[in-house]
């Protein structure tokens, strides 16, 4: 494997580590299969740009939804206080 792709598969596990979340969720929240972004982490495949753009995106959809969460619970919090 060359060291750019080492580099990639690398790069990939350690976002997935860091996001939380669980391989099977972020494959379907950007969109891949699991086998796809199983087989980038283990170094069986690379990914192609197009697909680091998916699976980027995936993660911000994630961090979108939760933002969007977060701000429900400031309002409702907001709201409480009023009562």
């Amino acid at each position: 494997m060359a060291k750019r792709e080492q580099d990639l598969q690398a790069l990939v596990r350690e976002i997935v580590d860091a996001s939380g979340i669980s391989q099977a969720q972020l494959a379907r929240d950007a969109g891949l299969s699991y086998a796809a972004l199983h087989a980038w982490i283990t170094g069986i495949r690379s990914p192609r740009p197009g697909s680091l753009v998916q699976l980027a995106e995936g993660l911000e959809s994630r961090s979108d939804a939760l933002r969007e969460l977060a701000m429900q619970l400031k309002q409702a919090a907001g709201n409480s206080k009023q009562v």
